[in-house]
């Protein structure tokens, strides 16, 4: 679901402030493949892909996180790797993801990821395509850029 944008100034849309490009993994990929690349480029969360870049899900550590708890409870470690390369990504991710545009505003995001009690939302274009994503992390950065920029705020 892609929200409308309104008219928010320019400063404040999502383009200025989303890491792009977004890391993304393709949904037939094994969580093994998931959990690599969080792990090299240290996120939490990877918009799930088809082949023509369009979103059709989110994994989170979150959705991974058995693996760990596999560890603690004594499992072989040699099972838990094979059962993470036989798990795809689309069998445990959430599928269509909320989604914003470069053009929706700081506060809207803002305000659905609260809502929605998530921690970060893909940035699509027009073609539902990934271009980028924005998470909890960056919405503190543009704030205390906000705040150094107007005291008062």
């Amino acid at each position: 679901m892609t929200n409308k944008p309104k008219a928010v100034p320019a400063e404040q849309e999502i383009r200025y402030w989303m890491r792009t490009p977004a890391i993304t993994i393709n949904l037939a990929a094994p969580l093994s493949e998931a959990l690599a690349l969080m792990r090299e480029h240290d996120i939490r969360r990877l918009p799930v892909v088809v082949d023509t870049g369009e979103l059709r899900g989110i994994i989170t550590q979150g959705d991974i996180r058995g693996a760990d708890v596999m560890r603690v409870a004594g499992l072989d470690p040699v099972d838990i790797a094979q059962a993470l390369r036989n798990v795809k990504v689309y069998e445990v991710m959430t599928e269509n993801p909320i989604a914003v545009t470069p053009e929706t505003g700081l506060r809207e995001a803002a305000l659905l990821m609260i809502e929605n009690k998530i921690g970060g939302l893909p940035v699509v274009d027009d073609q539902h395509r990934v271009i980028g994503i924005i998470t909890e992390s960056d919405l503190f950065e543009a704030l205390v850029q906000q705040l150094e920029t107007h005291p008062r705020f």
